[in-house]
């Protein structure tokens, strides 16, 4: 899987974001290897483990320690069972999610996922923008016309 990792080190440059990694918890790591993440993703999550969220423009890579929670919150559970792990949030508060067997980073229209009890087909509010972790972060802070939400996201592939 590619993550492109010093893409995302680029990227933190770029925004000048100098912050002390720290320990991912037992918990957060439990959760991670339940869902089967690769060791590679869960390496990637360890060395970008901050104390907070990090602001990448107008999009937001999650505290790794709060993965974890996010993903278990009741209107956000299916996705996790769904090969998406949310791990940020755009703009208007759409999840930025990484597929867990492709490794590619889109985003999941929040409104219909949080509306609907349950979701038949999680494709339909998933948008894939078929670009891995390191780069999505990067072409947030420096590409003027990145997606910032999934409504932007759905014209972007266009």
């Amino acid at each position: 899987m590619n993550l492109d990792e010093s893409l995302f080190k680029k990227a933190l440059k770029f925004q000048n974001f100098d912050n002390e990694v720290v320990k991912v918890t037992d918990k957060t790591i439990e959760f991670l290897k339940s869902i089967n993440l690769s060791s590679e993703v869960i390496e990637f999550f360890k060395t970008f483990s901050f104390r907070e969220e990090i602001e990448f423009g107008n999009i937001y890579f999650n505290c790794v320690n709060r993965i974890r929670t996010e993903n278990l919150e009741e209107e956000n559970k299916d996705i996790y069972k769904n090969n998406l792990l949310i791990i940020g949030s755009g703009l208007n508060g759409d999840p930025i999610v990484l597929n867990t067997e492709t490794g590619n980073v889109g985003y999941i229209f929040h409104d219909i996922l949080w509306e609907n009890d349950k979701i038949e087909n999680l494709d339909k509010i998933y948008i894939d923008l078929k670009i891995s972790i390191g780069t999505f972060f990067y072409k947030s802070v420096t590409e003027e016309n990145f997606p910032i939400d999934a409504y932007e996201a759905e014209d972007y592939i266009k």
